[in-house]
């Protein structure tokens, strides 16, 4: 056998073993999240993320973060269910830890996945000045939390914008919030990271379309929420997003999904790149 047949054996070779790698790590994700989707416990639920995470080369844990990137993304609702609390840099690195962190964050930055966009922050707001916060308010939280549950129109109004996400959480159960006060909290420049999530998991108010537009469209919306929204709003808003968000994330991922339902395809969506790390 001369050198060039040679060449081209090892080379189908890595190939095909590097689609066995492929196989195998889907089939631990299938696993993996019908193993955490039995686990009531966020906290549990993130501890075993992490030591299956821990318990992979480095190379494969980023394949399973951006297989489950790449689900969530799609509209996969187990995904979405059991990935919510999961795909979160804060949450991650207390599971995992810095270094373990940053070697994953090279991986899928190296192979142009989005899911790299997990170790943005969501905290800076580029479109926010310091004079536009909000001031503090005055009561105790405790008070605060106590007023939200009171069914008064104008305490509901008062309390919008409060900055702690318990008292928002409080108030999404107000049976006097509407619609079109959760969506002005979802909307807000004000609104911290913390609270748009918050309403996000409020199953009551995440499934008015108008709730999801509002979220997906904050600047401030964690990363892997917007995603998860993305599946399910009408062309005319993707497609608004795809060319005007001001996360070239959320462009991204916004045009991939017009190009799913146009019946395209697009790579940056579809998790091949990132299987080419390995080689």
């Amino acid at each position: 056998m001369d050198g060039a047949a040679r060449l081209r054996l090892l080379q189908a070779l890595q190939v095909f073993l590097l689609a066995v790698r492929r196989r195998r790590t889907e089939h631990e994700t299938d696993r993996l999240l019908f193993r955490l989707g039995g686990l009531a416990d966020p906290e549990l639920r993130l501890h075993r993320f992490g030591e299956h995470l821990r318990a992979r080369t480095p190379e494969v844990a980023a394949w399973t973060l951006a297989l489950l990137w790449d689900r969530v993304a799609a509209g996969d609702r187990p995904a979405q269910t059991v990935c919510f609390g999961l795909l979160d840099f804060r949450r991650l690195i207390r599971v995992l830890g810095a270094g373990r962190l940053e070697a994953l964050q090279a991986i899928l930055e190296a192979g142009g996945h989005p899911s790299a966009g997990l170790f943005a922050s969501s905290t800076a707001r580029v479109d926010l000045q310091d004079q536009e916060m909000a001031p503090r308010p005055k009561e105790p939280v405790g008070f605060r939390i106590s007023l939200a549950r009171r069914p008064v129109p104008t305490v509901v109004y008062r309390l919008l914008l409060d900055p702690d996400v318990r008292v928002i959480r409080t108030l999404l159960g107000n049976p006097r919030l509407t619609e079109a006060d959760v969506v002005k909290i979802a909307a807000s420049r004000h609104a911290t990271a913390e609270v748009l999530e918050v309403i996000a998991e409020d199953g009551r108010w995440i499934g008015r379309y108008p709730v999801k537009v509002a979220l997906a469209s904050n600047p401030t919306t964690p990363l892997r929420v917007v995603v998860g929204l993305l599946p399910y709003l009408l062309q005319q808003d993707l497609r608004a997003m795809a060319d005007g968000s001001s996360r070239p994330e959320v462009r991204e991922q916004a045009a991939a999904q017009l190009s799913r339902r146009s019946g395209g395809r697009t790579q940056s969506g579809s998790g091949v790149g990132i299987y080419g790390l390995g080689k």
